[in-house]
């Protein structure tokens, strides 16, 4: 019986060495830049969100290990100095196995998910071409002397990069409709979302009728998290209420209490350091605050992202007088599903939202008839 237990130890202990080592991972990077070298590379989920590991550049090289519970999509990057004018990143598939990459060549082979990443992504001629005429127009666009010259290659570039996207959501279906089964499939569909700008319901529908794979990958659940929230809160839609502070008091309360139900409202999503916030702000809204005022137009600023004291200078600064409403949970933005600031909303009596995303002259012509029903 002793005999048997002691066997019985030694199967799961080596059942157990044979399992971690089934996880094991380990990139071996190159890095030729003698600029980088005693500086780190620094390896992330693919949002770069999340710090995995580090490791040192010694003579244009360095090495990562570790263990991996899921194959995940990564990033190495580099941050130099001030002194370093060039930023490296790579993107590849963490799994079990050696991986070698080489982050100024871009070659990367060594475990089934990065050999077809490699041929379906790194390999796209075609794709490497248009970037290679966007990054050359933008070069030129710095070189050109007149604004006649910056006109015509921002033309072009626009044009470039229509013809891109074009490409790159025809190249983003093919790899998603031959890799449905994997993690390539999922990195290929993260991207198409962004490319065609795809709906909630399209990618809600697809995401229902995957596999695990893609129906888990994070990414894809925080694509389609944001895509409801826009859905969500878009024209026609109840405005979504937000907990927070009152600045003129200091005391808590939420955007419902700050509405005026006898008036519309204009929303403004911003922050103290935002430029082109600031510039709405001066240009349009304290005009239109003390010219429709009276009229039946409230004004509730939504300060996002932002300090308080910040917050405070900014209010004097700009001549702000309509209420403030301090994002102090943090979640204003993604309820609304708000990418970039400013966003301005407008809001009738009845709490729905009858515009969203305007800007300029745009905010006057909303308010004007707005008011007139």
């Amino acid at each position: 019986m002793h005999k048997i237990f002691n066997i019985l130890v030694f199967l799961g202990a080596l059942l157990s060495l044979t399992s971690c080592h089934h996880n094991e991972y380990t990139i071996m990077g190159e890095l030729p830049d003698p600029a980088l070298n005693g500086t780190k590379v620094y390896l992330t989920d693919i949002d770069g969100a999340r710090l995995i590991d580090s490791s040192i550049i010694a003579q244009g090289i360095f090495m990562m290990k570790g263990t991996i519970d899921t194959t995940q999509m990564v990033m190495l990057v580099t941050n130099p100095s001030g002194a370093v004018s060039q930023r490296y990143y790579s993107t590849l598939v963490l799994e079990p196995g050696t991986i070698h990459l080489n982050m100024v060549t871009d070659s990367l082979y060594g475990t089934p998910m990065n050999d077809l990443y490699y041929r379906m992504f790194t390999c796209d001629t075609m794709g490497r071409n248009y970037q290679m005429q966007l990054q050359g127009l933008l070069e030129k666009y710095y070189a050109s002397v007149t604004p006649e010259e910056q006109a015509a290659v921002v033309k072009e570039y626009s044009q470039v990069d229509s013809m891109l996207n074009v490409y790159s959501i025809q190249r983003c279906n093919e790899i998603f409709g031959q890799n449905k089964d994997n993690i390539i499939g999922a990195f290929a569909l993260s991207r198409l979302v962004q490319y065609e700008e795809m709906t909630y319901e399209k990618l809600d529908s697809i995401m229902n009728n995957s596999n695990n794979i893609i129906a888990e990958y994070m990414p894809l659940r925080k694509a389609r998290t944001e895509l409801f929230n826009v859905a969500n809160t878009s024209e026609g839609k109840p405005f979504v209420d937000i907990e927070g502070i009152d600045f003129a008091t200091g005391n808590a309360t939420t955007l419902a209490a700050m509405l005026d139900t006898t008036k519309v409202t204009l929303v403004d999503f911003w922050a103290s350091w935002c430029g082109p916030c600031r510039k709405e702000i001066t240009e349009n809204l304290v005009r239109l605050y003390n010219k429709y005022g009276s009229q039946g137009l409230n004004i509730v600023g939504v300060d996002v992202w932002d300090k308080i004291p910040d917050h405070k200078k900014a209010v004097e600064n700009l001549g702000i007088t309509y209420p403030q409403l301090i994002d102090t949970t943090k979640v204003a933005t993604e309820k609304y599903g708000i990418k970039g600031i400013p966003m301005i909303l407008l809001i009738d009596q009845q709490g729905t939202i009858v515009k969203r995303n305007l800007r300029g002259d745009d905010i006057e012509v909303a308010v004007k008839e707005a008011l007139k029903k």
